[in-house]
């Protein structure tokens, strides 16, 4: 039985079995059906839902455009669908920043700020159906992007909701103080994990060198080594957290430039040591993006009905022959 209604209106929790199943499909290979279906409208609702399911013992996952490949967006417990109502925009010093809630896709927000000849750095392929809370949480990337562009480097500041229900907005002037007031554990064990890793020669260095590589994978403990304030770690310690350390419930970002050019080219190689060799090469031209894709990739693109000419005509080595084996 469901606590009343989860901390948030009846009209809010949808329990019918369409509505649960509807909602339960991501982009993922994992299908998982919810108990059920939370729709909360802002921040404070959001909070409400927490403390809500904390008391009745349940989980929360939350959703919006689940493009991800991984299951983020899967769960058995309460699922809380934020695409609808957290899609708010607002453009910031003539399109130098942007704040924008987690229910908004790439795109649009690219859309809004195209008329400044700006737009975020995180690129992922999903653009136009991924949404910035998952960009976030997941610390979605894309191809152009790199180590200077992504969520991490251009995010500026989050309004978080802890698991606790309480509404931290780390952009505000009294952002430090407020989470020590109202998170004391948190705040202090922020300050501890801070020292700890600086305290410690090879863990300093691991994270210098883990993070001077593009990586995507799990939180940004980058955070530890390059903020001292324990406001600024949650907000980048959020980027890659997946949901686990609190909702996202609007994202403020540094925007960059349209780059108003574009060139691709397409280089072919006799084998992968060969393409290796010129890789020192090619990062030198400045290139945004470099991609290396094996014969198996070009065979599937010669064989799509609008595959170019120049794409076409190469000749690729022949596939070893198979053999059986005793």
């Amino acid at each position: 039985m469901l606590s009343p209604w989860l901390g948030l209106p009846r009209e809010r929790v949808l329990t019918r079995a369409i509505d649960r199943h509807a909602r339960a499909h991501d982009a993922s290979h994992f299908l998982l059906y919810p108990r059920a279906v939370a729709v909360p409208r802002d921040a404070d609702e959001v909070a409400s839902l927490l403390r809500g399911c904390a008391a009745a013992g349940l989980g929360v996952t939350f959703r919006a455009g689940g493009t991800s490949l991984s299951g983020q967006a899967g769960t058995d417990g309460v699922l809380a669908d934020v695409r609808h109502h957290f899609d708010g925009i607002e453009v910031l010093d003539g399109g130098r920043r942007v704040r924008v809630e987690p229910g908004v896709t790439v795109n649009r927000v690219n859309a809004y700020l195209a008329e400044y000849g700006r737009m975020i750095g995180p690129d992922p392929a999903s653009a136009a159906a991924c949404t910035i809370g998952g960009v976030v949480a997941n610390n979605s990337s894309g191809m152009a992007c790199g180590t200077t562009e992504n969520a991490y480097r251009t995010l500026e500041s989050l309004v978080v909701v802890l698991a606790s229900g309480n509404v931290i907005d780390t952009g505000a002037a009294d952002a430090d103080e407020r989470l020590r007031a109202l998170e004391p554990g948190l705040y202090e064990g922020l300050a501890r994990l801070r020292q700890r890793v600086l305290d410690n020669d090879d863990s300093l260095a691991r994270i210098k060198q883990q993070f001077s590589m593009k990586n995507t994978m799990g939180y940004g403990l980058n955070s530890l080594v390059d903020y001292t304030r324990p406001a600024d770690i949650l907000t980048h310690l959020m980027v890659g957290s997946e949901g686990t350390l609190g909702f996202i419930a609007s994202a403020t970002f540094r925007t960059v430039s349209v780059r108003p050019h574009a060139q691709t080219g397409l280089l072919v190689f006799a084998d992968l040591a060969d393409a290796n060799r010129a890789l020192p090469g090619l990062v030198s031209t400045g290139a945004a993006t470099l991609e290396l894709m094996d014969t198996e990739s070009i065979r599937v693109g010669q064989a799509l009905a609008d595959c170019p000419a120049s794409i076409a005509s190469i000749v690729m080595a022949s596939r070893p022959a198979a053999t059986d084996s005793a």
